[in-house]
């Protein structure tokens, strides 16, 4: 939750970046560099400070009309599938994570930026962290719910959390 609502605070601040940037061009002839690429990098940073609490409130984007068909009239089946769907889901931000940490640290050490030399320039490592932590969380979200689904299946009710799962 404290990711999700980093990643909330971080909207507020591309907005107000973007008015003082549209107030400066227009009323004062002086737009704030570096805004457009503010805005990218944060774009990014909010999707995967979000994805992991998206993902635990049920909110992530899918069909539900097959999958909770199924789990009514075959739980059993439906929890498998269940299981599946969350065991490739946490291959995959593994994948990810995987993949970001390396960058992570090449970034970290060779002092990469993006942007314009003597125009705006902003480190690449910050965000490349953040997708390395969010991934992170996301997996561990995905490996809860098999464990919820792996307790479903054998007979056992799993512990109560808060969110709406």
């Amino acid at each position: 939750m404290a990711s999700n609502n980093l990643g909330s605070l971080l909207i507020f601040a591309m907005m107000l970046a973007v008015v003082a940037d549209v107030s400066g061009r227009y009323l004062l002839n002086s737009p704030i560099n570096g805004t457009a690429e503010m805005v990218t990098i944060a774009v990014v940073a909010v999707l995967y400070m979000q994805l992991s609490y998206t993902l635990r409130s049920g909110r992530m984007t899918r069909s539900d009309a097959f999958f909770t068909q199924l789990v009514t009239r075959h739980p059993t089946v439906g929890l498998a599938l269940g299981l599946v769907f969350n065991a490739a889901g946490m291959c995959l931000a593994a994948a990810i994570v995987i993949s970001a940490w390396p960058k992570w640290l090449t970034a970290w050490h060779e002092n990469f930026y993006v942007g314009v030399i003597g125009v705006f320039t902003f480190p690449e490592w910050p965000l490349l962290f953040i997708i390395f932590f969010g991934c992170g969380l996301t997996g561990l979200q995905f490996l809860l719910f098999m464990v919820d689904d792996a307790l479903r299946l054998g007979g056992m009710a799993p512990p109560e959390r808060n969110g709406s799962r």
